[in-house]
């Protein structure tokens, strides 16, 4: 898929992710899900100081317990492990089709391309009337050494009507040091090619942030919605000399169809 329409779509399916309740049962194998759009706005690249603005397309098909859509930053074919009336937890694989390109940015000119690769994901979430949060774990197994990273997120949430969803909170990620070497280091090569000093990156926290957002159900089918987000890089991706802006802020104004 081309850069400029996979780039969106894994920013709404990231957002889509932590805002959409699971509608699959696990006792009934029929289907459900979302499908829809907006307009995203969000760094040219992990660490850019400029932004992009897109339209966003978005889809989750569910059957059962089994369902195909965004999981953290992927586009991923999972399963519902368990499911209650609180808890689910899940596993499966995807990949994120809008990796990192040299294209995207003159800043990164002689870095090249990072790749596509399949990773597997493991997560649980948690909801209440007043609370939503989780933890998703993903592994690259494409052996393309893109390593290891934790995102959780914790979200406030107040519905002062039953069509009306509020909801706020933090979040951060973490990651191992094959995963920050590949999103921020910088090799000889690349130094060479592209001007920027060598940079080794280590394992620790990626991003916090903080995340607000508002949900309103027209009809029992139609959603719309906004949700910002504003992040910092943290450690070793904050000194990367690929980084040009620590604060980091992105934004989508969407519409979906559930069924």
């Amino acid at each position: 898929m081309h850069s400029t329409l996979a780039q969106p779509l894994a920013l709404f399916c990231l957002l889509s992710a932590a805002s959409f309740p699971v509608l699959a049962d696990s006792s009934q194998n029929e289907f459900s899900g979302f499908i829809g759009g907006g307009v995203g706005v969000k760094p040219k690249y992990s660490g850019a100081k400029e932004n992009k603005t897109d339209f966003v397309p978005a889809i989750k098909l569910n059957y059962g317990p089994l369902f195909v859509g965004g999981v953290d930053d992927l586009i991923a074919l999972g399963w519902n492990v368990v499911k209650t009336d609180r808890w689910t937890f899940a596993l499966g694989v995807g990949t994120n089709i809008s990796p990192r390109q040299e294209s995207d940015d003159p800043h990164l000119k002689g870095l090249g391309d990072i790749d596509v690769t399949p990773r597997a994901f493991t997560s649980a979430i948690y909801e209440n009337d007043y609370f939503k949060g989780g933890v998703i774990l993903t592994q690259d197994v494409g052996g393309n050494q893109q390593g290891f990273k934790l995102a959780s997120y914790a979200h406030l949430q107040w519905r002062p009507t039953q069509s009306l969803r509020l909801f706020t909170g933090p979040n951060l990620s973490w990651a191992d040091s094959d995963y920050m070497q590949t999103q921020y280091g910088v090799t000889a090569a690349q130094s060479a090619r592209s001007g920027l000093a060598r940079y080794d990156a280590g394992a620790g926290i990626e991003k916090v942030g903080w995340e607000a957002g508002v949900e309103y159900a027209l009809t029992p089918a139609w959603l719309i919605g906004a949700r910002v987000n504003a992040q910092h890089l943290e450690n070793h991706a904050a000194d990367s000399p690929i980084t040009e802006e620590k604060g980091q802020a992105s934004g989508v104004l969407y519409a979906a169809w559930r069924f």
